[in-house]
């Protein structure tokens, strides 16, 4: 995996590159500014560390786009909730701060219906409800979010680190087949593997892909993307998101009888 530093300037360059969308390339500003986005990009960074960082950037980018018409701005701040709704303890609350997130890129998705962000994370954000509220509402969700995924893989599959095309090869992986769901195990193979061949030292997606492949029979090349998973070291920032995809890997390497050995955390560059 890169190193943190190269990870974080990485997810800078991104969002600076994509700060202007595509309708208003001839407009004269954006409150998508390299500095605006850095800060933005930081407080997503250090979510689960520094969760007063991302508050008061929630406040600081509400009130700046609050009679904005830039989908783009409007989309990072859904992102910026999402995060917030992340780290709530509370299911009730956890769901109403992701509904909030869906509604804030509902907002972007009126003014730019093909916004790349807006449509990743409300898809993002459903995916986190349907965990949350039951079959029922689950498998109502599942078909949109599909859609809005094949929507961002058309318009930018490198978006988020392959981002759509791993969230759909979980998803494909999850789902029981037909006649019950849409789940497909042949679906789920090629978005993951897409996604491994676009960042091939993304840890969730190789988390994902070691989980597949273990149960798809192929264990030698499961046990080789968990081992990646293990013996990558995690920044503080990224532990906690990070902890369920080690225990996605841990459980491969169980599962194929050897040990393997975690390393520890990386020390903050910042």
């Amino acid at each position: 995996m890169t190193s943190t530093i190269e990870r974080f300037a990485e997810r800078i360059i991104v969002i600076v590159c994509l700060s202007v969308p595509t309708f208003a390339l001839g407009a004269s500003s954006t409150l998508l500014t390299p500095e605006n986005a850095q800060k933005i990009e930081l407080a997503v960074w250090k979510y689960a560390v520094d969760t007063p960082l991302l508050l008061r950037t929630i406040d600081w980018f509400r009130e700046l786009t609050r009679n904005s018409t830039e989908s783009a701005a409007l989309a990072e701040l859904s992102r910026l909730k999402f995060m917030q709704a992340q780290l709530e303890s509370d299911k009730e609350r956890r769901i109403q701060l992701f509904e909030n997130a869906i509604e804030t890129a509902d907002q972007a998705l009126a003014l730019n219906a093909n916004d790349v962000r807006g449509l990743f994370w409300k898809a993002a954000a459903m995916g986190k409800i349907a965990e949350d509220s039951g079959i029922i509402n689950a498998l109502r969700m599942l078909r949109p979010m599909e859609s809005m995924l094949l929507k961002v893989i058309e318009l930018d599959e490198h978006y988020e680190n392959a981002g759509a095309h791993r969230a759909l090869g979980r998803m494909y992986h999850q789902l029981p087949g037909f006649p019950i769901s849409f789940g497909s195990n042949r679906k789920a193979q090629m978005h993951l593997k897409r996604a491994h061949e676009l960042f091939p030292r993304d840890v969730i997606t190789r988390a994902f892909y070691a989980e597949l492949l273990y149960d798809s029979g192929r264990k030698t090349e499961a046990r080789k993307h968990a081992e990646f998973v293990l013996a990558t070291p995690v920044a503080d920032e990224d532990a906690k998101e990070f902890a369920e995809y080690v225990g996605i890997a841990q459980e491969v390497i169980n599962k194929t009888g050897r040990t393997a050995v975690r390393l520890g955390h990386r020390d903050s560059p910042l």
